[in-house]
């Protein structure tokens, strides 16, 4: 019978995806992750097998962190304008604040989907869980809609998403992401 680990997978897991966030697949070392995590390579190897393994791991939990962070503000009672509006003033605020890195899901899908089958499948799935929840918003406030008009609205509003995490990642003035982020909300 092996050891027990040492440490919390999940701390880990949140360290790996913050420096895969911040620095991308290709710019991430095995070092940085040690260092991320205080961890040795063969702890990391056990529990989430090569970089890439740590990569794709990163990708399968990020939707939920993303949703458990932002969630509460698409959740929160008000129309369906409303609860998009504060949505996307989360992120606003959070650049405000120097959080200028974007989305994990948005930079994977620039960095790695189209080189690697795992993480573009990770990201398929992450996706997923966000659409599901826009889509479940926008036919909360407008019930006489179909489904295939809610799953176009809602994929309309994961495409502004990733577009306004773009210009936030890009350094754009906050007045000028508040403006964006309202045509954004004006459109579904």
């Amino acid at each position: 019978m092996g050891r027990p680990r040492g440490f919390e997978t999940s701390d880990a897991l949140s360290a790996i995806t913050g420096v895969f966030w911040e620095k991308g697949y290709e710019g991430t070392s095995l070092q940085d992750i040690e260092a991320a995590t205080g961890l040795n390579k063969q702890s990391l190897y056990r529990a989430f097998g090569d970089k890439r393994g740590m990569y794709t791991a990163a990708l399968d939990g990020f939707a939920d962190v993303l949703l458990a962070n932002a969630g509460p503000a698409l959740e929160a009672p008000g129309t369906v304008h409303e609860r998009f509006a504060r949505f996307y003033d989360f992120f606003i605020k959070a650049a405000a604040s120097g959080n200028r890195r974007g989305c994990f899901l948005c930079n994977a899908a620039t960095d790695q989907a189209q080189l690697d089958e795992a993480a573009r499948a990770s990201l398929q799935v992450a996706l997923e869980k966000v659409l599901t929840v826009f889509a479940r918003v926008i036919a909360g406030d407008a019930p006489e809609l179909d489904e295939r008009t809610i799953r176009q609205k809602a994929e309309a509003q994961l495409a502004f998403y990733f577009g306004l995490t773009v210009l936030i990642k890009a350094g754009m003035p906050e007045d000028t992401l508040t403006a964006v982020a309202r045509q954004g909300v004006a459109m579904i």
